[in-house]
């Protein structure tokens, strides 16, 4: 019940944002209600498997996108990849020492408080080094939250670009049977064992049959729903957080997301110069924020999504891939301190 109830006020928040002629209402609107009644103590959360499941709609919904050229593009993309990486770095290590420098964070929490990875696996491997678990959960948040705040304004008031919202339509009901694929697809990819299994299995079960002539289409209003969910979502993580514990973070937190940003839009830059892509691709391919958030900002914005999660795809495949490195490098660390 805690779940309808938070996505009820997330769809006010919603309603209200649109009302109001923000942009992105359907994921701003519940992000920003409902982080101020999570703060406010109001008893808001969001089911995990619902969120994750409409992560996989996300993802399905994205893969309904491929074409048969994109496979040829994918090769082409490699000097993104490796400028993404430059651009991760950069961002990992300087937000690191401004934790542990002007914050006067220990390195365990100050670098796990500064790596863009996924949430949930990055404040449970900084506990077990020892990190503070708190400290590192509440930057992660803010970074998620200011980011999606953040890039939605950059893209609303940039010249030539626009932030369109998904609308309900007439749609035929029969399209709602492909959802039936997204379990299936979160399934066979947790078999494979493969990153973000929730996103990337139904994403590559919609492509592969989007390869083909089959012709998918999800309605408009099944996306919304996935907006007020995501936004909800990411708003409820506040719950329980002390407001005291929040302002400690928030300066740093905020200084370390503008730091990513402008170190994103730097290599974003640098990314157009070299390859051609246009600048707002690059943009958002790099800024530090989470997949299906940037995928949805993509496509409001009437970008390429596919290119945007690409990156991010590997992005956090490398860091996944990194962080048993990373920890065993701190423990060693560790190990010569004591």
């Amino acid at each position: 019940m805690k779940t309808l109830y938070t996505l009820l006020l997330g769809a006010l928040g919603g309603w209200a944002a649109w009302w109001l002629g923000l942009p992105l209402p359907w994921m701003l609107g519940p992000l920003m209600l409902v982080s101020l009644l999570a703060l406010k103590g109001v008893k808001v959360q969001v089911n995990r498997q619902a969120n994750r499941f409409f992560l996989g709609v996300l993802g399905f919904w994205l893969g309904t996108r491929f074409e048969s050229g994109l496979l040829k593009e994918l090769i082409t993309w490699y000097p993104s990849v490796l400028l993404m990486l430059m651009s991760v770095s950069f961002t990992l290590l300087l937000n690191t020492w401004m934790f542990k420098r002007l914050a006067g964070l220990d390195t365990v929490t100050s670098l796990f408080s500064s790596l863009p990875g996924t949430m949930n696996a990055v404040v449970i491997q900084g506990d077990l080094l020892g990190g503070d678990a708190r400290w590192i959960a509440i930057a992660q948040t803010l970074r998620i939250t200011l980011v999606v705040i953040s890039t939605s304004m950059i893209f609303y008031f940039m010249p030539g670009q626009t932030l369109a919202s998904p609308t309900v339509e007439a749609s035929n009901w029969l399209d709602l049977l492909w959802i039936g694929l997204v379990p299936v697809g979160w399934w066979g990819a947790k078999q494979l064992r493969l990153p973000m299994a929730e996103f990337l299995g139904p994403l590559l079960t919609s492509a592969l049959l989007s390869l083909t002539v089959i012709h998918i289409e999800l309605p408009g209003w099944v996306m919304i729903i996935t907006f007020v969910v995501l936004g909800s979502s990411i708003g409820s993580r506040f719950f329980g957080t002390c407001l005291r514990a929040l302002l400690k973070v928030s300066g740093y937190a905020v200084l370390a997301t503008t730091l990513g940003m402008l170190i994103a839009a730097l290599f974003g830059l640098l990314t157009w110069k070299l390859t051609g892509i246009p600048l707002s691709h690059a943009f958002l391919a790099l800024v530090p924020g989470g997949v299906g958030e940037m995928a949805l900002i993509a496509t409001a914005a009437g970008i390429d999504p596919i290119y945007v999660v690409y990156i991010h795809l590997i992005r956090m495949f490398l860091l996944i891939l990194s962080t048993p490195l990373l920890s065993q490098l701190l423990l060693r660390h560790q190990r010569k301190q004591d």
